[in-house]
């Protein structure tokens, strides 16, 4: 009896292994919504390797899934790379609240200094301190910003709750969109 609950765990744990190397392979392959919600599954369900929450982590925020970052950054705390990817989500998700403040409350972003980083939350942000955009219309609030040879319009749609569109184009074709609430 020992030996088939023994042979049965091995066999779980065998399992296991071979989904998150699938998981590293889906994730070098930028498959990062798998990535993300396969790890996040996998972390609900006990895994707190931080190497593995942190390779979930940058995939979620890749996606934009940035809530389920909060859960994350709050276990990396064991070591020092787990510690900077929670700076890093931490980050984000205080970007994203900013960011969502700014464009339906309208509060000021001038005086505040986070982390930087080379995510379009980030990137947006920095703009919004250094008052770097154009208000196309105040209600709702419609803005634009120029980064590089990109221009990025951030605006807000009436949708319950509301959302804050960002829609980066180049050569004046959309290239991509990210919508946060």
């Amino acid at each position: 009896m020992k030996n088939i609950i023994l042979i049965t765990m091995l066999s779980f744990m065998s399992l296991e292994a071979r989904s998150i190397n699938s998981l590293v392979k889906s994730f070098q392959n930028k498959d990062f919504k798998i990535v993300c919600q396969d790890g996040m599954r996998k972390f609900k369900n006990g895994n707190k390797d931080e190497n593995f929450l942190g390779m979930v982590g940058v995939a979620c925020a890749e996606i934009d899934y940035i809530n389920p970052l909060a859960d994350l950054q709050k276990a990396l705390k064991v070591t020092k790379s787990g510690r900077n990817n929670a700076s890093y989500f931490a980050t984000l998700i205080l970007q994203k609240k900013f960011l969502y403040q700014f464009m339906l409350d309208g509060i000021d972003l001038g005086y505040l200094r986070v982390p930087d980083t080379d995510h379009i939350l980030s990137i947006i942000f920095r703009k919004l301190v250094l008052k770097e955009y154009k208000v196309l219309s105040e209600s709702p609030r419609n803005l634009e910003m120029i980064d590089g040879d990109k221009i990025i319009k951030v605006y807000v749609i009436n949708t319950k709750p509301k959302k804050v569109m960002v829609d980066i184009y180049q050569n004046n074709q959309k290239i991509k969109f990210h919508w946060y609430r």
